[in-house]
């Protein structure tokens, strides 16, 4: 069930014993940072959670599903976020790799929790 803001201020202003009107307004301040920085073509970086960036689409060719048409589509602005390896680690409780393994470690792990089998490794 997804939580919302009004259930996030609930929640930071019992945990931190303030009151909801002082938290609403910080939570909604660090929201207007947040939308400020992307707009202005920044990136926000949290240390520990994840880091905000703008992100541009290129215009291009989209297609009516209806009819099947070509329909050129506007360039557009949205925003990436990337959680940081610490968040990840919070969520998943897995400890985040460094690097990414090499395709014979990859295979010889799979090996190894026999998912794959040893033969099928030439083909």
């Amino acid at each position: 069930m997804p939580i919302t803001k009004s259930d996030l201020i609930n929640e930071t202003a019992i945990s931190c014993g303030m009151s909801r009107d002082n938290v609403r307004s910080s939570i909604e301040q660090f929201f207007d940072v947040v939308k400020d920085t992307i707009k202005a073509g920044n990136s926000l970086e949290i240390r520990g959670f994840g880091t905000f960036s703008p992100k541009t689409c290129n215009p291009r060719l989209g297609r009516n599903l209806k009819t099947g048409e070509l329909i050129p589509l506007a360039a557009s602005k949205g925003m990436n976020f990337k959680f940081s390896s610490e968040l990840k680690t919070k969520v998943t409780g897995l400890a985040a790799k460094k690097g990414v393994p090499s395709k014979q470690v990859q295979v010889r792990e799979l090996e190894e929790i026999g998912l794959l089998q040893k033969n099928a490794r030439s083909q």
